[in-house]
């Protein structure tokens, strides 16, 4: 054969293999595929269906369960209601009133009340109650003694309420209640079997089946005399349940002595049906019949035809009359009815989707790789904010999960591009982004306010068209520099320059400028913030400083010096009178340099530029040394300084300047609230580590509301005595914040009336300098912090000595400091007085953060309940002993740690959080 005809038949072999090849492959993938559909359909169907019934039951069954829960919680109100309408009379005046005129010959001994005038009463008061209830239809109030004859009687009648008196009063010892009651204990609700209502020993004919709450009286002796007794038409009071409640399904409630009412949602006419257990007129239900045999709690039952769940509340009284279970049942096809429509649902939907999948199987085989092109073409031609939503992404293959993936990540790339976009524009900073050749790429919106261009116009210019001129020369070779690889240094730091806006207008600004690489090219983002306000409130504040030193400081010294002249050279020669006017003067300006120095020691420390030089000196002879230069002021003030040093010499490293300033702070401060002949008396000693300074006065000590302010800038304690010693109200602040920077602590105890000791430490062993820090106040995270709001502060005294230390009670006396200290604190407990000086206390509420998890308790003089959200209790301090507001707030101290440890089990130990950091 020749070459040529060798060439052409390889040619047909390897086009008929192909051939061959191709369509195997498509026959065993159609296959394949159908057969996989169909398994799939199958065991998805039969899986889902399996878990849908399971879960279906399920919720019928959680569903059935809520509403007998529902109802059963319903019906038993009506039995505390009963329970608290006996106890709440039992407690009034007239109940152990009768019993003393009875024992007494008709007359209280008490307070001399007749015996007619309590039962008068006691009848008054029956009369509201069954007011209230219109299902009671007698109160009587019963001897155990004389035959068990009725002392006070009620009745509800078709005329109204009648109160029965002398022959109508009947003896009720020969019914079965009577003995109940006798010998139930004392202060416990007992309640009689249901039976029809009996008078003078027989049914009286009105068919009322009556329900008797019943409360034993003792006398004062501790017998029992009596009892209270309502009578209830238990029929009326279980349909007026069922008539609140309006329940959708059948629903029997059945009490533990077989009487029963059902709820028909079928029959209006004979919606409620009550069957008592000796007179009944039909056969028990089955479903009824299982619940009384049953021991359970709650649980589900199963008839013939029925489903019913039971919940049974028999935990508080112990009369079968009072134990009541409530069935909720539904006919079993419905109870079925989901799940048996799920079956058929998934049958149906299975088969048709064997069918369509088998009947398709052959289109989508032979199109295998035209829907991976349309794919491809779809994301290629797409606009870069196209989501591409009309991707195959319900194709259950390959193909569509490569459609999801790529929907997916282009809803990502598009969200993520919507959520950088609203920073950038949104973003009160003005963010700038070039290119590395210095062309501007990204203008937000801050930017165009900045500098007053728009976006559209400057986006492609340079950026030096916003600098100096002086600055923009310089910047291509900056970016040169960094594009030779050779970094830049103004990259990652913030810089005060100036920019130039559109107007030509020169103005400060910081900017930050950050280095990214975008596609493989390198890009800086800027940070620009316009710094013009502040840098004319920092240019005002040094010119009032400048101010302050030269124009007040500078005067007032000449003034002080020109004073001391004028006394010392005129002091023979001039009268009283101007002697008394020298002195004011001279008093009154060293007040204005205290206070002009005050003022610039302020100003450092806020601004940090006061340095600390340290150097190791002797401790007592700084003290002594303090005690030396103010000496004539506590002589001026006619109060003595005392020193009690350790007899050890003690070495430590501060700045003695700052120091002295410190010290003498401290001893003008106790030498100023000292009374006259006075001490104050300076003490050292070594604790451990660390060595102490004491500076102790004996005046009038530190208000215990301004404590917590004491330390704050131009802070004063309220009252004339503290506006008469006259100051600043920086010198504590300053001295805080210079004991802070030589590494010391500051700190005070006082004693109202008994004075006030101001203490400050530090380290023993020399360190070195660290600079002034606010100091975080941490509270003990295992202690809890109340804020009681009243201006009482004898109540707010006796409250807190009823804590023992396990609550540190706060107290503001207005709902302005209220709110400061919610600004600054965290409280686990607010108490609240209604009357205040400046408002409503509740108002208060709406300023605490978290109400929710806040204990808030309102104490208030008037006597109502609050009714509020927020409000966990109300204690009416007139019907409140003092020991029982101890007992009662140590109580919700006890919740609020048990709860406090809870939450600590489930999410493991918490950090301790300060009062400052959680304002």
């Amino acid at each position: 054969m020749s070459q040529d005809g060798t060439t052409s038949f390889r040619r047909y072999i390897a086009k008929f293999g192909d051939l061959n090849l191709t369509g195997s492959l498509k026959k065993r993938i159609m296959i394949l595929t159908a057969f996989c559909v169909a398994l799939s359909t199958l065991a998805i169907g039969a899986l889902s269906y399996s878990r849908i019934r399971s879960e279906t039951l399920q919720l019928a069954e959680v569903k059935l369960a809520a509403e007998a829960r529902l109802l059963s919680q319903r019906f038993s109100l009506d039995y505390h209601q009963i329970a608290n309408d006996l106890m709440t009379v039992a407690e009034t005046p007239p109940v152990q009133g009768l019993i003393r005129s009875l024992q007494n010959g008709g007359i209280d001994p008490l307070d001399g009340s007749s015996e007619a005038l309590w039962r008068g009463r006691l009848a008054t008061i029956f009369q509201a109650v069954l007011r209230g209830r219109p299902e009671y239809f007698q109160f009587r109030y019963i001897g155990v003694g004389a035959r068990g004859r009725e002392l006070v009687r009620v009745d509800r009648t078709s005329a109204g309420l009648e109160i029965l008196t002398g022959q109508d009063l009947q003896e009720k010892y020969q019914e079965p209640y009577f003995k109940q009651v006798r010998e139930a204990p004392s202060g416990a609700v007992v309640f009689s079997d249901v039976s029809y209502n009996r008078e003078y020993g027989r049914e009286d004919g009105a068919g009322i089946p009556a329900l008797r709450g019943m409360f034993p009286i003792d006398g004062p002796d501790g017998e029992r005399y009596g009892f209270l007794a309502i009578n209830i038409n238990y029929e009326d009071m279980l349909q007026s349940a069922f008539l609140e409640i309006k329940p959708q399904r059948n629903t029997f409630v059945i009490n533990g002595a077989g009487d029963y009412m059902q709820h028909d949602a079928d029959d209006g006419q004979f919606a409620h049906r009550l069957e008592i257990h000796d007179a009944l007129t039909r056969p028990v239900p089955d479903i009824v019949r299982r619940v009384q045999l049953s021991d359970d709690k709650e649980g589900l039952f199963f008839t013939e035809d029925k489903v019913g769940y039971f919940v049974r509340d028999a935990d508080e009284h112990a009369q079968a009359s009072a134990n009541l279970s409530v069935v909720v049942e539904l006919p079993v096809h419905e109870w079925y009815l989901t799940a048996t429509q799920t079956r058929n649902e998934f049958l149906l939907a299975g088969l048709l989707v064997i069918l369509v999948s088998t009947g398709f199987v052959v289109i989508v085989t032979r199109s295998m790789m035209q829907p991976l092109s349309d794919l491809s073409n779809a994301v290629r031609y797409s606009s870069p904010d196209d989501r591409l939503d009309y991707l195959p992404v319900t194709r259950k293959d390959e193909i569509g999960e490569l459609a999801i993936v790529i929907r997916n990540r282009n809803t990502k790339l598009i969200e993520s591009q919507a959520r950088a976009s609203a920073i950038v524009n949104n973003v009160v900073d003005g963010l700038i982004l070039i290119d590395a050749h210095g062309r501007i790429e990204q203008f937000n919106p801050s930017c165009e306010r900045m500098f007053g261009y728009p976006a559209s116009e400057i986006i492609g210019k340079n950026v030096t068209i916003l600098m100096r001129r002086e600055v923009a020369v310089n910047h291509a070779s900056y970016l040169q520099r960094y594009r030779n690889g050779k970094g830049g240094k103004v990259l990652d730091i913030t810089r005060e320059l100036e920019a130039v806006d559109r107007s030509g207008r020169v103005f400060p600004i910081e900017l930050a400028i950050n280095a990214v690489t975008v596609d493989g090219e390198t890009k800086f983002s800027g940070v620009i913030r316009d710094i013009s306000q502040r840098k004319e409130i920092d240019r005002l504040r040094k010119e009032f400083v400048s101010t302050v030193s030269h124009e007040l400081r500078t005067p007032l010294t000449s003034i002080r010096g020109s004073l001391t002249l004028i006394d010392t050279l005129a002091s023979e020669g001039l009268p009283p009178k101007v002697h008394n006017l020298l002195a004011m003067a001279r008093n009154n300006t060293e007040r204005l340099i205290l206070l002009v120095n005050d003022i610039l020691d302020f100003e450092k420390l806020h601004a940090s530029k006061t340095q600390f030089f340290f150097e190791a000196i002797d401790l007592n002879g700084e003290v002594e040394k303090a005690v030396e230069l103010t000496q004539g002021y506590a002589v001026d003030a006619n109060v003595s300084l005392s020193m009690d040093l350790s007899p050890d010499a003690i070495t430590i490293s501060l700045d003695t300047g700052k120091f002295q300033q410190v010290l003498g702070n401290l001893i003008s401060n106790a030498v100023k609230y000292s009374e006259k002949q006075g001490m104050v008396t300076l003490r050292t000693l070594v604790a451990g580590d660390h060595v102490r300074i004491e500076v102790e006065d004996r005046g009038s000590g530190i208000p215990e509301s301004f404590r917590t302010r004491i330390f704050e800038p131009f802070s004063q304690a309220d009252g004339s005595a503290s506006r008469r010693k006259g100051g600043s109200g920086l010198g504590l602040n300053i001295t805080r914040s210079l004991v802070e920077g030589m590494r010391g602590k500051i700190g005070f105890k006082s004693h109202e009336g008994a004075g006030t000791i101001f203490w400050i430490e530090f380290p023993l062993y020399e360190m070195q300098p660290v600079a002034v820090t606010e100091p975080e106040e941490v509270r003990d995270p295992g202690g809890l912090l109340g804020l009681h709001l009243e201006d009482d502060r004898d109540f707010h005294i006796i409250l807190q000595s009823g804590m023992d230390g396990e609550l540190e009670l706060l107290q503001a006396r207005t709902l302005a400091e209220a709110r400061d200290l919610l600004d600054k604190y965290r409280f686990d407990i607010v108490i609240i007085d209604r009357i205040i000086r400046d408002g409503e206390g509740l108002d208060l509420i709406r300023s605490i953060p978290d109400p929710d998890q806040t204990k808030i308790v309102v104490v208030t003089a008037t006597d109502e309940n609050v009714q509020h959200l927020h409000v966990d209790e109300t204690l009416i301090k007139s019907k409140t002993r003092p020991s029982e507001f101890a007992s009662r707030f140590a109580k919700i101290v006890d919740e609020i740690k048990a709860a406090r440890q809870a939450d600590q089990t489930r999410s493991g130990p918490s950090v301790p959080v300060s009062p400052a950091a959680s304002s």
